[in-house]
């Protein structure tokens, strides 16, 4: 039996949880692309900040805010939140490689079943 024909015989109920599990896994993707496009943008800013006196005084904006500060407060401001933004980057990144590993589990289990019970 050819293997498209023997994956149309799969329950609904399994095509469903596949399914939901490979949308779960894109949106975790997508929330840890945001997380490290936050983390990279930071560390840009970062870069900015390097070689320069610490007391040196520079205008930082936000929206329509702007305030005076120092080259040293906007450096630990900025260390802050990437150190704030690790913590749930490696938090989402370690439930992806749990379910993608759940993902190859499932697949192979499902692929050997058809392998061998292919009128199922």
């Amino acid at each position: 039996m050819e293997l498209a024909q023997q994956y149309s015989n799969i329950s609904e109920e399994v095509m469903e949880y596949l399914f939901d599990q490979k949308i779960r896994e894109r949106d975790l993707i997508a929330e840890k692309e945001e997380l490290k496009q936050r983390m990279n943008k930071i560390e840009e800013h970062l870069v900015l900040l390097q070689n320069r006196d610490d007391e040196l005084t520079c205008m930082i904006a936000v929206g329509n805010l702007y305030q005076l500060s120092t080259v040293k407060l906007v450096r630990e401001g900025l260390l802050a939140s990437l150190t704030a933004s690790m913590q749930p980057y490696l938090k989402l990144h370690r439930k992806l490689l749990r379910l993608q590993q759940h993902i190859r589990e499932d697949h192979s289990v499902l692929y050997e079943n058809l392998l061998r019970h292919p009128s199922t």
